[in-house]
């Protein structure tokens, strides 16, 4: 599984504006648009309303409240030791390559949609930052024209643009927000992953072990915690339900990245 993605989904967005939403185990409600995106690189003009489909209220509300607990005494104390050890230049470094790194799972995503532009784009900008930026260490694309806000692609959106509907909200255990439909393209991103290769016979034991694969997964899930857990704090201080607003939150975003 792909770290960045977990850890997205076990903060849910980060909502900052205050939320008069109140639980509701209806499978069909209406939800109004996060006061801020999750992804600081997306930037959406237009987030839709959409219908609440979370059959599995009950069950989503008990992993949630185990999600907040892994955080609260896991991720939150890991996170601040690993502030405290490794400063910010490099965390934004690690962060940059392994953002890089998953290039392929982007440009899978655009090109299952057609957008053919860009993928020409996903791919600059991993020439761009492999090259002059030592590895993808910096982000050198984002001072090119063209290259600096290229939305991120992946395959659950492609299966939404094919009509796929989104199914049933989820909430897992540790890997957190979800749906039906990003699970399976969850599924197929990891494949798509680098990191992955060596899981399913892409790549030859000779060029990545087991404990390197695991390695780079646990650096890169542990390189993320710092802003996750802030992020996840600061939407459950101003949320009047964090779960409602999480759930809302997540909803509403991959509705709109769908859209974009």
């Amino acid at each position: 599984m792909l770290p960045p993605l977990l850890l997205l989904g076990l903060s849910g967005c980060a909502v900052t504006g205050k939320t008069s939403a109140k639980p509701n185990t209806a499978a069909a409600t209406t939800v109004s648009a996060p006061a801020s995106s999750p992804a600081a690189d997306d930037n959406f003009d237009y987030v839709p309303e959409q219908k609440v489909n979370d059959p599995l209220h009950g069950f989503n509300r008990t992993m949630f409240k185990f999600n907040d607990g892994l955080t609260t005494y896991v991720f939150r104390p890991v996170a601040k030791g690993y502030v405290k050890v490794v400063p910010r230049p490099a965390r934004t470094g690690i962060k940059n390559f392994f953002d890089n790194v998953k290039f392929p799972v982007r440009f899978v995503g655009a090109l299952l949609q057609g957008k053919f532009v860009r993928c020409a784009q996903e791919t600059g900008k991993f020439v761009v930052n492999t090259t002059v930026g030592v590895g993808g260490l910096i982000r050198v694309s984002d001072h090119v024209s063209g290259l600096d806000s290229v939305p991120a692609e992946d395959i659950g959106q492609a299966l939404g643009v094919w009509g796929i509907p989104a199914g049933p909200y989820l909430v897992l255990p540790v890997f957190g927000s979800t749906d039906l439909r990003d699970l399976v393209g969850f599924a197929g991103d990891t494949v798509a992953h680098p990191i992955s290769w060596y899981a399913v016979g892409i790549v030859d034991e000779r060029f990545i072990s087991e404990a390197a694969k695991y390695s780079l997964t646990g650096l890169a899930g542990v390189n993320d915690l710092p802003e996750t857990v802030e992020e996840y704090d600061e939407m459950k201080a101003s949320a009047v339900d964090p779960y409602i607003a999480t759930r809302d939150g997540y909803l509403s975003y991959r509705a709109a990245a769908v859209k974009q």
